[in-house]
């Protein structure tokens, strides 16, 4: 996913990169591992700073909103975000945020899913209840391009990726028992239920789950 977000992108040890909601912070660090770069995380929880910067205290992490990045006007060389869009209060605002912090001519990369990619999912053939809320949460890639322009971008250049295929195994079914992802847990009991049920028919049969995972760069 790095060399992907970092595609195009000319860094020098002078350029200030930022990953605008960063979580707990794995693909600031890959990044930073990736590039001589300087890098900071910024994330509006606390708490997700805290277990960054438990992984790695050499890098700066900072607590603001999206939409309210306490930098100054064209300080930053490049921003990237990852499956962070769908859970901003303010697209827009952000957008524009990110547009002013950004030096003239620099890039700005969006990790995200379309809603065909939400789609394919494995999440979405178990849980189809989730895709529907998926594609409520995720503004699909036309949207995004024009918030972009209507923010200040000049090009765009949405791209897909699909990654090699791998078999789920008993840690897919782990996470999905224990709602590891977000999705699950805007669903009903009933749906999640059901889902969960059919999920584990599939490995008592020994279904072969394959599965490749697909996401948009704009």
């Amino acid at each position: 996913m790095i060399h992907q977000i970092l595609d195009g992108v000319s860094l020098s040890e002078s350029s200030l990169v930022l990953d605008v909601g960063c979580g707990t912070g794995n693909n600031t660090i890959l990044l930073a591992s990736t590039e001589q770069a300087r890098v900071i995380g910024l994330d509006i929880s606390h708490g997700m700073l805290q277990k960054a910067y438990e992984k790695q205290s050499q890098i700066p992490f900072v607590q603001a909103p999206a939409d309210c990045i306490p930098f100054a006007t064209e300080s930053v060389d490049f921003v990237f975000m990852t499956e962070v869009l769908h859970h901003l209060p303010d697209i827009p605002a952000t957008f524009h945020e990110i547009c002013r912090i950004l030096k003239s001519s620099e890039s700005f990369c969006i990790v995200t899913q379309s809603h065909k990619q939400i789609d394919q999912r494995m999440t979405s053939r178990f849980f189809p209840a989730s895709a529907e809320i998926d594609k409520e949460r995720y503004p699909d890639i036309d949207v995004i391009d024009e918030l972009l322009f209507k923010a200040g971008f000049s090009v765009v250049n949405p791209k897909e990726y699909t990654y090699n295929p791998v078999q789920l195994g008993v840690e897919y079914l782990e996470t999905v028992t224990k709602r590891g992802f977000s999705m699950l847990h805007k669903i009903s009991k009933e749906d999640y239920e059901k889902g969960l049920e059919d999920l584990r028919k599939a490995f008592q049969q020994s279904e072969v789950l394959m599965y490749s995972a697909d996401y948009s760069f704009v």
